[in-house]
């Protein structure tokens, strides 16, 4: 996913992919020294209250 995309679903609340799983994205920061940049995500689902944040990079994510 784009780093612009990403940004827009952000700021839209619309959920992203990752492996099959519907995401929301918390947070996106970028890696000191580096291009690259990293989404912290929470998971999409009934039980939302028992699942973590997580750090992924924004490439591995898909739209949904």
């Amino acid at each position: 996913m784009l780093t612009t995309q990403a940004r827009v679903a952000m700021r839209n609340r619309k959920p992203v992919k990752l492996v099959g799983d519907l995401y929301h994205i918390i947070d996106i920061k970028r890696v000191n020294g580096t291009s690259r940049m990293i989404a912290t995500i929470k998971k999409i689902g009934l039980a939302e209250g028992k699942y973590k944040p997580i750090d992924v990079d924004i490439e591995y994510l898909e739209r949904a």
